[in-house]
């Protein structure tokens, strides 16, 4: 009845609702020539391999168009599914525009803040348009949306 995901384009029968924000930083591991940085313009880490999610990822969409916006893509050490960015990042086999998440800070990683460019990432409720919804999804949409950060 409901879905909470990114915005897929091209749905005519789904309605999207922004419901909350994200926000994403660069992780590199300690050590690197980027660690000690607390924010950065995205440009300044084209020039070193990266670690993405999978083109089947809602995040990668995303982080797609972050890198169109800084006029340029990094060279991808390791295209992965969600789960897999971070085992191949604490490995140390690239660095990595990720959501910020409170594990990192459990993580040997530094977090940069991305001050440039601009960006944002919305999470969405989902719902099919024009059918029928039992008083109590109607009840959890409105709770939701009382509640949203957006």
């Amino acid at each position: 009845d409901i879905a909470f995901c990114s915005k897929m384009d091209n749905e005519p029968l789904v309605e999207f609702v922004p419901v909350a924000k994200q926000e994403l930083v660069l992780i590199v591991p300690e050590g690197h020539p980027l660690d000690g940085k607390t924010s950065i313009d995205l440009k300044e880490a084209l020039t070193y391999p990266h670690i993405v999610f999978s083109k089947r990822s809602g995040l990668r969409h995303v982080i797609d168009k972050l890198f169109e916006k800084c006029g340029g893509y990094p060279q991808i050490a390791y295209s992965m599914e969600d789960q897999g960015v971070a085992g191949l990042f604490s490995a140390g086999f690239g660095i990595a525009v990720v959501p910020r998440m409170p594990i990192l800070s459990s993580l040997p990683v530094s977090i940069i803040e991305i001050a440039t460019p601009s960006w944002e990432r919305l999470f969405y409720m989902a719902t099919l348009k024009n059918v029928y919804q039992a008083p109590v999804v109607t009840n959890f949409k409105n709770y939701v949306l009382e509640h949203a950060e957006i």
